[in-house]
């Protein structure tokens, strides 16, 4: 192969590898069916650990998104399956989705809305007694 060659198909590779690691959306409705299914990918709730004991979507870990680069062996069984990431507003789950793809997680989406849009619909939380 020429150079010229390898040259034009660089921009491939890394769009191929930008599209793998893309994070995308996933609405409430479908997790919410997912969950009731019994087929809901890994849920991850970056908020702190007050916020996830006021209420958490059932069966999601709580890995607060400041405290992910040390605990994120938690999660290493993962790498290869979906993982559905959630906090607040958004902020904070972006953040995470970051670090886990700079960690070589590829199957990550959003929870559009994120919380807030999960209360509003009424949906399901779980809360833990303190």
């Amino acid at each position: 192969m020429r150079l010229s060659d390898t040259i034009k198909i660089i921009p491939l590779l890394l769009c191929s590898l930008f599209v793998q690691s893309k994070v995308i959306q996933v609405e409430p409705d479908t997790l919410l069916e997912q969950i009731n299914k019994q087929q809901a990918p890994i849920l991850l709730d970056v908020r702190t650990e007050n916020e996830f004991a006021q209420g958490h979507i059932q069966g999601a870990v709580n890995i607060p998104y400041d405290q992910l680069v040390n605990q994120i062996k938690k999660l290493k069984s993962y790498k290869e399956q979906e993982i559905v990431i959630y906090c607040r507003s958004g902020r904070r789950a972006q953040v995470a989705a970051e670090v886990l793809k700079n960690k070589g997680f590829k199957h990550l989406s959003d929870l559009n809305g994120h919380i807030l849009l999960w209360q509003k619909l009424n949906y399901p939380l779980i809360s833990i007694a303190q």
